[in-house]
């Protein structure tokens, strides 16, 4: 018997038993899944193709089952599922027949009838070429010397509705084929669904999908209840430097940071129980997920733990998909600790009970990084299905087995490069750049676990406390008749909680001008804080300086009880106008004249 026919053996038994797994699965619709359905089909009302956007754990497998199972096959057309790994392909073909439909494959070996209610295909496979079978081959207007692609079998007519599982793919050329080919039925819908939309090289989504039907990110899925809140733990490893490390395609070249992980070689043993020992500690038998650099990395990390006494499986790319399905089996029923891995667990991965990440693979992508935590954030199954609240929800994941999840991010020198991390992408929508650099700064410092939503909150709160009292300062300054008792005002405090969000994806060139650096740095931001600045947020910040000096001068104005006292304020501001960074803007003084004028006018008619 070979080795192929074992494989293929293998394989069709993996892929009966997930089948069957996905099949059995009794699923009562969340509140949210069921709205993001009705609004997939209510845009289709207006539009062809409609995204459905929810974070890691939030279940978008079932929003496509569902869809499925809505849809009238007989009156709107075949159903093509559009998946790129083998695990998406069973599960989605389980979720069809749960559905009632009946369903075939089409990848590799497997050929669908064509006659099924549902195709589920490779994109890959979609893509592969095949003998024409118009010409056999030989050539005709109608191939390319004499080959067609595989979807070209299909009749795009018989298809009402295709759907494409973690859609941050679908603008890939290997897509983008498929769905031509499929859209040139006038009445095809078209349905993606992921949980990374924003991607690292900047290709918007849009050139594939017409509208967004549904959103519910991971801070939001944390805060209503139906995901695990999040700890994070820097962990600096020292020697580790990632600073010369190259940018390719918006993020870090891999190779290159995996030799940073390794270190010179007299220095590669002390990394790797750098990572290891604090990993197990902190898990302290947990089930833990780790994120290795490279594949080198990942097997000479796997070593170090079991030479530190605790057995680690490790998966690569290059794993056997027989050994690759027994390591995963026996993480899933807890034979296993300890998972290491090389970018293979990013998708398709589901193991709720993994409550440890230990993340060496640093990226600038925020799409990336949700994909490494989200491994991590899903409950144990059955705790928030009865709660109707999102309090209760969070109670009871509090009280369970897994109340939260921890991730530990490896950390050393990293130079000029914005490394993503939980503060970023959990930041909420009003959380200033600056309190958000702060925070990661303390959490760092300190190398203790922390709450980073609750760290950012007190950063903020700290702030806003020392901005109150230099503006009840200043106030009382700015009121006061004297030109030496304005001398000192040489400095603005600017509100920064009204800026806009930190996007870890913002390239360098639309990062703050060294001009706009330049003055921010009169407003006392560092530079290190005005670095991670876009032009848009500076631009944001310098003209919030000159709204809240235009302010406090019309407060001392408004302040002045004769019109000797307001003269005296309007001769300091004509005074400081050479002199004063902040009123050498004309449309500033412009403004206060005016105000000066409305003020004078007001004092003589009430005199």
């Amino acid at each position: 018997m070979t080795t192929g026919f074992l494989f293929e053996i293998f394989d069709e038994v993996k892929a009966a038993k997930v089948i069957d797994r996905v099949k059995s699965q009794s699923i009562k619709l969340r509140p949210y899944q069921a709205a993001a359905v009705d609004s997939a089909y209510e845009q289709w009302n207006e539009t062809r193709s409609t995204l459905i956007n929810l974070a890691t754990g939030l279940g978008k497998s079932i929003c496509f089952a569902e869809t499925m199972r809505r849809w009238d096959v007989a009156e709107q057309g075949k159903i093509l599922l559009i998946a790129h790994r083998t695990e998406l392909i069973f599960q989605a073909v389980g979720h069809a027949k749960r559905a009632g439909l009946t369903c075939g494959i089409e990848m590799a070996g497997r050929w669908a009838k064509g006659k099924e209610d549902v195709i589920v295909a490779s994109v890959q496979s979609l893509n592969a070429s095949q003998k024409c079978g118009l010409c056999f081959g030989e050539g005709c207007d109608m191939c390319s010397n004499g080959k067609v692609k595989r979807f070209t079998r299909f009749n795009p007519r018989d298809f009402g509705l295709v759907t494409i599982d973690e859609a941050h793919h679908a603008v890939a050329t290997g897509y983008r084929n498929v769905l031509t080919w499929f859209g040139s039925n006038p009445n095809q819908k078209t349905l993606l669904v992921t949980a990374t939309p924003k991607r690292q090289d900047k290709i918007g989504m849009h050139n594939v999908c017409d509208s967004v039907a549904y959103e519910m990110d991971l801070k939001t899925g944390i805060d209503e209840g139906w995901l695990v809140p999040i700890r994070q733990k820097f962990v600096t490893v020292e020697g580790l430097d990632i600073s010369k490390v190259k940018t390719s395609k918006g993020d870090l070249q891999q190779g290159q940071v995996e030799q940073a992980f390794l270190g010179l070689d007299e220095d590669e043993e002390r990394m790797l129980h750098a990572i290891v020992k604090p990993t197990l500690m902190e898990a302290d038998g947990r089930k833990t997920i780790v994120f290795a650099s490279g594949k080198e990395h990942a097997n000479k990390l796997a070593a170090c733990f079991n030479a530190n006494g605790v057995e680690a499986g490790v998966v690569t790319d290059d794993t056997d998909l027989a050994i690759r399905a027994e390591l995963v089996e026996r993480y899933s029923n807890g034979d296993l600790q300890v998972l290491v891995n090389c970018m293979c667990f990013t998708e398709g991965f589901d193991a709720p009970k993994t409550s440890i990440i230990a993340n060496c693979r640093p990226t600038k992508s925020e799409a990336l990084y949700l994909q490494i935590i989200g491994r991590g954030t899903r409950p144990l199954a059955g705790i928030v299905d009865g709660p109707e609240t999102a309090d209760e929800r969070r109670q009871a994941i509090a009280k369970s087995d897994k109340s939260h999840c921890v991730v530990l991010d490896f950390c050393g020198n990293s130079g000029e490069h914005k490394l993503v991390s939980v503060a970023d992408v959990l930041a909420g929508e009003h959380v200033d750049p600056i309190d958000l650099a702060q925070a990661i700064a303390i959490a760092k410092e300190d190398g203790e676990t922390v709450d980073t939503a609750e760290l950012i909150e007190k950063v903020k709160q700290a702030r806003k406390e020392a901005e109150d009292r230099k503006e009840a300062e200043r106030i009382k300054r700015l009121m006061t008749s004297t030109k030496a008792d304005h001398a000192d005002y040489t400095a603005v405090d600017v509100n920064l909680f009204t800026g806009s969000k930190f996007d870890p994806q913002t390239s360098q060139a639309e990062m703050a001008s060294d001009g706009q650096k330049r003055f921010l740095k009169h407003l006392g931001i560092d530079k290190k804080q005005a670095k991670h600045l876009t032009k848009k947020q500076a631009s944001g910040i310098i003209a919030q300086a000159y709204k809240k000096v235009q302010n406090d001068w019309k407060t001392a104005m408004n302040g002045a009880k004769t019109q000797g006292e307001l003269h005296q304020i309007g001769k300091v501001i004509a005074e400081r106008k050479a002199s004063d960074y902040m009123l050498r803007d004309e449309k500033t003084i412009a403004v206060l004249q005016t105000h000066y004028k409305q003020r004078r006018e007001a004092l003589n008619e009430r005199n």
